[in-house]
């Protein structure tokens, strides 16, 4: 079903975009696939171990119609654009039996390899003044460095306004989209206004992410809610250093299914530093550091959920993780599935505290990654438990065969601490093929 439904919808789709292309300025093909296998072993969940191989097929294909006019404007020109995505497990059967991988399956339209429509936009120039920008439709979106909203996958469905030079050098963008997360429809509403300094780029933002269903939050199980998200980020890149650093504040209310209300507040930052370094028998070299930390709620008071957690942020890429560490794949407030929590950590755990140090190491045509990443929760509301959650160690190879097609080896151990029961650490083998044109 994978591929030819693949060719089917391809068939279909080409001869409506034939009229359109003729007039347009150009046509934009694009194509992305990763094939990986990989081997879990000895994954944490509560005082189980579980081990999990893995075959997966990630594709997308692109159409993007560039440049068409727009006859009863001035000068204003639009971009029709169609992105299909295709996620599946090959041959693997019981792929999806792990706790690890499920909630990351369920998410997706499809996880047989059927495609689905990533993004499907109309994206307007000069919409009535010259520096006006209007993107309708799915489209990709990261907000940020994607703490608290990111795409992903799916895309997101909604509206995007962007306004070049409103005062000066400063951008604003307004934006609405519907997020589906977790068999329901979100509402998210902000602006981020964007200021090109002398050496970086200040970003300002705020947001409202509206759920009219609700669900278990980390402390709430609430009728409806609204989260209400301020950041603000810096961002520098020269040619020796690059800084990244963001710092949101959560706020907000829900209606607790039990009766009465509850508030949101919360916090989270996360620095990441890179710069160019000498390193023995490697030659130049590129180090980097980074630290973040979200705040965890204690449970000394129940109408005040202190922890950070934003419900669409960057999580996952395929069946997997995707964040801090290979294994982890952790964000500023949620785990790998350790547990069947929100969080994915045990009963009575939010926050978490992270540490990475590593360095990007050429060696002949190989590029060799190496990280090291400690967790740490903030908050655990039993006043005797520990704090600590696992640390890990990632060593990647990558080589280039050139511009459009590279392979990836991982080797990565983690070792659960003080939270889980003592046993063997857990560990991740996996090679990819990635090509894109």
């Amino acid at each position: 079903m994978k591929r030819p439904a693949l060719t089917t919808l391809l068939a279909a789709c080409l001869p409506l975009l034939a009229p359109a292309a003729a007039r347009a300025t150009k046509l934009d093909l694009s194509s992305n696939v990763e094939i990986k296998a990989a081997n879990y072993q000895n994954l944490v969940y509560g005082a189980a171990r579980n081990s999990q191989s893995l075959f997966s097929e990630n594709a997308t294909l692109g159409f993007v119609i560039k440049n068409i006019r727009l006859e009863k404007t001035q000068d204003s020109t639009m971009d029709v654009g169609i992105v299909l995505q295709s996620i599946g497990n090959g041959a693997s059967t019981n792929t999806l039996s792990s706790p690890q991988f499920v909630e990351a399956a369920q998410r997706l339209p499809n996880a047989n390899g059927t495609p689905y429509v990533r993004n499907a936009y109309v994206k307007i120039y000069k919409l009535m003044r010259p520096n006006i920008t209007a993107t309708l439709g799915r489209q990709d979106f990261t907000l940020g460095q994607g703490i608290t909203l990111a795409g992903g996958d799916l895309g997101l469905t909604g509206g995007r306004l962007e306004i070049d030079n409103l005062v000066r050098r400063v951008k604003v963008d307004l934006f609405a989209f519907r997020p589906f997360e977790d068999g329901r429809y979100l509402g998210v509403t902000g602006a981020s206004v964007y200021y090109p300094a002398a050496e970086g780029l200040w970003n300002v933002y705020h947001f409202w992410e509206k759920d009219a269903y609700g669900g278990q939050d980390i402390l709430f199980n609430a009728r409806s809610r609204t989260k209400k998200f301020t950041g603000v980020r810096y961002f520098l890149s020269q040619k020796q250093l690059t800084f990244d650093g963001e710092a949101v504040i959560q706020r907000g209310e829900a209606k607790r299914v039990g009766g009465g209300t509850g508030k949101y507040e919360g916090h989270a930052f996360m620095l990441k530093g890179s710069w160019n370094q000498d390193v023995a028998f490697f030659g130049p070299s590129r180090l980097r550091l980074g630290y973040g930390r979200s705040s965890g709620n204690s449970g000394a008071d129940s109408t005040v959920d202190t922890a950070f957690f934003p419900s669409c942020g960057t999580k996952y890429s395929g069946f997997e993780r995707k964040g801090y560490g290979a294994i982890a794949g952790a964000s500023l407030y949620d785990f790998v599935k350790t547990s069947s929590t929100a969080n994915g950590l045990p009963y009575g755990v939010s926050g978490l505290n992270v540490i990475n140090i590593g360095a990007d190491l050429p060696y002949k045509k190989l590029m060799l990654s190496a990280d090291l990443y400690k967790f740490r929760a903030s908050r655990n509301s039993n006043p005797d438990g520990s704090l600590q959650i696992a640390s890990e160690f990632d060593l990647k190879a990558s080589y280039p065969l050139g511009d459009n097609l590279r392979i990836d080896a991982v080797y990565a151990t983690f070792t659960p601490l003080g939270l889980y029961p003592s046993g063997t650490e857990a560990k991740l083998i996996y090679g990819a093929v990635s090509a894109k044109f």
